[in-house]
């Protein structure tokens, strides 16, 4: 396995565990139950993505582990892959609506689409290039999921506003 091909799967990883995070954290901060309920199923799907990608780095002869992110404070305070988006940031602590953590969620949707596009492009293997391709399209799909449900929520609200 070519170095460009673990790192572009390494890299994967990375963001699925990101959005594990993210999806994790606001589930547990949304007003609706139902969007509190898809965003613990897309927890799960972030995670399986995560051991999806894993499981073919390791079927590709990869011998080091998968990427774990480790901040020692101090001997007493290590924390593993943390949360760094959600526990350590000031600027998380607002209350945002609904609507705005739809909109992120698309939009990492969108990026994760974007990535794997473009790494397949980059890629000659394949077999490397058809997972790729087929990770974008789930990640495609998962992009207009969550823009429909934005734009769905937005044009209620402005209902209320009566401006549609």
């Amino acid at each position: 396995m070519s170095k460009k091909i673990e790192n572009i799967l390494r890299f994967g990883m990375k963001m699925e565990k990101n959005a594990q995070d993210f999806y994790s954290f606001y589930a547990n901060n949304l007003q609706d139950e139902g969007l509190k309920k898809l965003f613990e199923e897309f927890t799960k799907i972030e995670q399986e993505h995560y051991k999806y990608l894993e499981n073919i780095l390791k079927s590709l002869g990869s011998q080091e582990p998968p990427i774990s992110v480790s901040w020692v404070v101090d001997d007493q305070n290590k924390m593993v892959d943390p949360h760094i988006l959600v526990d350590n940031s000031k600027i998380l602590e607002t209350d945002f609506s609904d609507l705005t953590i739809l909109r992120l969620a698309y939009l990492i949707e969108s990026d994760f689409a974007a990535f794997y596009k473009n790494a397949a492009e980059k890629i000659e293997d394949n077999n490397i290039k058809g997972l790729l391709l087929h990770l974008a399209k789930w990640e495609e799909e998962h992009e207009k999921f969550f823009k429909d449900r934005y734009y769905s929520l937005m044009k209620k609200e402005w209902e209320e506003l009566d401006l549609f």
